[in-house]
């Protein structure tokens, strides 16, 4: 018997569609400095922001002051780029000196989750 089998045709077949899907999966990322995501720690105190950076999937996770908008802390933070627009979450610890950002990438199946903490405030 010559030529290919018809389970490794059926098999190559099927990776060909699946790399065509993921090649025109592609979305277009926020638009550098836009706001993706936003949450005041639980006293109002202190604004969480996730930003988008210049580069597809990177994000500045910032901490500011709620009342004056100063940069308590920021740190850049990076997500695989997936088959869907990145959805970003933001939760305080209950001391409000800890946010975590948790950026989906794969349908809630796969997650890059950064955590940012924030120095006591000295009045």
């Amino acid at each position: 018997m010559t030529g290919i089998s018809p389970r490794f045709a059926v098999l190559m077949l099927s990776a060909m569609i699946v790399l065509t899907a993921c090649s025109d999966a592609v979305w277009d990322p926020p638009v550098p400095g836009s706001i993706i995501a936003e949450r005041a720690s639980p006293d109002g105190s202190r604004l969480a922001r996730v930003r988008a950076a210049e580069v597809h999937g990177t994000y500045i996770l910032g901490v500011h002051d709620a009342r004056t908008g100063i940069i308590l802390a920021e740190r850049t933070v990076a997500a695989p780029v997936g088959y869907h627009p990145h959805i970003a979450s933001l939760t305080w610890s209950n001391d409000g000196r800890t946010v975590t950002v948790d950026i989906d990438h794969d349908f809630g199946d796969y997650s890059s989750v950064f955590d940012l903490h924030v120095e006591h405030k000295h009045e």
